[in-house]
Protein backbone atom coordinates (compact mmCIF):
# COMPACT_ATOMS: atom_id res chain seq x y z
CA UNK A 1 0.00 0.00 0.00
CA UNK A 2 1.39 3.42 -0.91
CA UNK A 3 2.42 5.76 1.85
CA UNK A 4 0.94 9.23 2.31
CA UNK A 5 4.13 10.74 0.85
CA UNK A 6 3.91 8.50 -2.25
CA UNK A 7 0.25 9.39 -2.78
CA UNK A 8 0.99 13.11 -2.45
CA UNK A 9 3.90 12.88 -4.86
CA UNK A 10 1.77 10.99 -7.35
CA UNK A 11 -1.09 13.47 -6.95
CA UNK A 12 1.35 16.31 -7.59
CA UNK A 13 2.43 14.69 -10.84
CA UNK A 14 -1.17 14.03 -11.82
CA UNK A 15 -2.12 17.62 -11.01
CA UNK A 16 0.35 18.81 -13.63
CA UNK A 17 -1.50 16.88 -16.31
CA UNK A 18 -5.14 17.31 -17.31
CA UNK A 19 -7.58 15.18 -15.34
CA UNK A 20 -10.63 13.42 -16.68
CA UNK A 21 -13.94 14.41 -15.24
CA UNK A 22 -17.35 13.26 -16.35
CA UNK A 23 -20.09 15.82 -15.97
CA UNK A 24 -23.49 14.97 -14.51
CA UNK A 25 -24.87 18.49 -14.79
CA UNK A 26 -27.98 19.72 -13.00
CA UNK A 27 -30.26 16.76 -12.27
CA UNK A 28 -29.16 15.08 -15.50
CA UNK A 29 -29.37 11.40 -16.41
CA UNK A 30 -26.74 11.70 -19.14
CA UNK A 31 -24.00 9.18 -19.71
CA UNK A 32 -20.44 10.14 -18.72
CA UNK A 33 -18.16 11.64 -21.34
CA UNK A 34 -14.40 11.85 -21.52
CA UNK A 35 -14.51 15.56 -22.36
CA UNK A 36 -16.26 18.22 -20.29
CA UNK A 37 -19.58 19.49 -21.64
CA UNK A 38 -20.19 22.90 -23.09
CA UNK A 39 -21.01 24.46 -19.72
CA UNK A 40 -18.64 27.09 -18.42
CA UNK A 41 -16.52 26.72 -15.31
CA UNK A 42 -17.03 29.12 -12.43
CA UNK A 43 -14.82 32.15 -12.92
CA UNK A 44 -12.47 31.54 -10.02
CA UNK A 45 -13.17 27.80 -9.92
CA UNK A 46 -14.21 28.14 -6.28
CA UNK A 47 -17.25 26.11 -5.24
CA UNK A 48 -18.44 24.41 -2.09
CA UNK A 49 -17.92 20.64 -2.19
CA UNK A 50 -21.22 19.58 -0.66
CA UNK A 51 -21.04 15.83 -1.11
CA UNK A 52 -18.26 13.35 -1.84
CA UNK A 53 -18.99 9.65 -2.32
CA UNK A 54 -17.34 6.49 -3.60
CA UNK A 55 -19.34 3.66 -5.18
CA UNK A 56 -18.64 0.21 -6.64
CA UNK A 57 -21.09 -1.13 -9.26
CA UNK A 58 -18.72 -3.86 -10.46
CA UNK A 59 -19.31 -7.52 -9.60
CA UNK A 60 -15.90 -7.71 -7.84
CA UNK A 61 -14.66 -5.96 -4.71
CA UNK A 62 -12.28 -3.03 -5.27
CA UNK A 63 -10.19 -0.53 -3.32
CA UNK A 64 -10.26 3.22 -4.01
CA UNK A 65 -7.61 5.54 -2.62
CA UNK A 66 -8.95 9.08 -2.50
CA UNK A 67 -7.40 12.46 -1.73
CA UNK A 68 -9.04 15.90 -1.66
CA UNK A 69 -6.86 19.00 -2.01
CA UNK A 70 -7.62 22.71 -2.12
CA UNK A 71 -4.51 23.84 -3.97
CA UNK A 72 -2.59 24.54 -0.78
CA UNK A 73 -2.98 21.39 1.28
CA UNK A 74 -4.41 17.90 1.31
CA UNK A 75 -7.68 18.05 3.25
CA UNK A 76 -8.46 14.36 3.18
CA UNK A 77 -6.75 11.12 2.31
CA UNK A 78 -8.38 7.75 2.71
CA UNK A 79 -8.56 4.21 1.42
CA UNK A 80 -11.97 2.62 0.88
CA UNK A 81 -12.50 -1.11 0.42
CA UNK A 82 -15.78 -1.52 -1.45
CA UNK A 83 -17.66 -4.78 -1.70
CA UNK A 84 -19.14 -5.83 -5.04
CA UNK A 85 -22.35 -4.66 -6.68
CA UNK A 86 -23.51 -1.30 -5.41
CA UNK A 87 -21.51 -0.64 -2.24
CA UNK A 88 -21.18 3.08 -1.57
CA UNK A 89 -19.76 5.36 1.10
CA UNK A 90 -20.27 9.08 1.67
CA UNK A 91 -17.16 10.88 2.92
CA UNK A 92 -17.40 13.81 5.31
CA UNK A 93 -14.77 16.51 5.53
CA UNK A 94 -14.02 20.12 6.28
CA UNK A 95 -14.66 21.10 2.66
CA UNK A 96 -18.43 21.24 3.25
CA UNK A 97 -18.38 24.76 4.74
CA UNK A 98 -16.33 26.94 2.40
CA UNK A 99 -15.96 27.46 -1.33
CA UNK A 100 -12.52 26.71 -2.73
CA UNK A 101 -10.78 25.28 -5.81
CA UNK A 102 -10.97 21.61 -4.82
CA UNK A 103 -9.30 18.77 -6.69
CA UNK A 104 -10.04 15.07 -6.35
CA UNK A 105 -7.23 12.53 -6.74
CA UNK A 106 -8.47 8.93 -7.08
CA UNK A 107 -6.78 5.59 -7.64
CA UNK A 108 -8.53 2.29 -8.36
CA UNK A 109 -6.73 -0.72 -6.87
CA UNK A 110 -3.10 -0.37 -8.03
CA UNK A 111 -3.88 1.72 -11.12
CA UNK A 112 -2.88 5.23 -12.07
CA UNK A 113 -4.01 8.25 -10.08
CA UNK A 114 -6.69 10.32 -11.81
CA UNK A 115 -7.06 13.98 -10.90
CA UNK A 116 -10.11 16.14 -11.53
CA UNK A 117 -11.07 19.73 -10.74
CA UNK A 118 -14.36 19.73 -8.86
CA UNK A 119 -15.72 22.79 -10.71
CA UNK A 120 -14.76 21.63 -14.22
CA UNK A 121 -17.75 21.81 -16.53
CA UNK A 122 -20.06 23.28 -13.88
CA UNK A 123 -22.09 26.40 -14.74
CA UNK A 124 -20.99 29.79 -13.42
CA UNK A 125 -23.98 30.18 -11.12
CA UNK A 126 -23.37 26.90 -9.27
CA UNK A 127 -22.13 27.43 -5.74
CA UNK A 128 -22.20 23.82 -4.58
CA UNK A 129 -21.01 20.63 -6.28
CA UNK A 130 -21.36 16.96 -5.49
CA UNK A 131 -18.71 14.43 -6.61
CA UNK A 132 -18.93 10.67 -7.05
CA UNK A 133 -15.89 8.44 -7.67
CA UNK A 134 -17.63 5.43 -9.21
CA UNK A 135 -16.51 2.03 -10.45
CA UNK A 136 -18.85 1.04 -13.26
CA UNK A 137 -20.10 -2.45 -14.15
CA UNK A 138 -16.98 -2.97 -16.33
CA UNK A 139 -14.60 -2.21 -13.45
CA UNK A 140 -13.59 1.24 -14.74
CA UNK A 141 -13.16 4.24 -12.42
CA UNK A 142 -14.97 7.44 -13.36
CA UNK A 143 -15.19 10.75 -11.53
CA UNK A 144 -18.57 12.43 -11.84
CA UNK A 145 -19.57 15.90 -10.71
CA UNK A 146 -22.89 17.69 -10.61
CA UNK A 147 -24.10 21.12 -9.60
CA UNK A 148 -26.54 21.46 -6.74
CA UNK A 149 -26.37 19.87 -3.35
CA UNK A 150 -30.00 19.65 -2.33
Amino acid sequence: MPTRRQMLAAAGIAAASPGCMSVLGDESDTEPTEEPGTQTTTEAGAVRLGELSVQNNHDSAHRIQLAVSDGEEVLHMGTYDLEASGTSTTIDGKWNDAADTYRIHARLDDGEIRTADVAEGISEDANCVRVLARIDDRGTLGIWNGAGCS
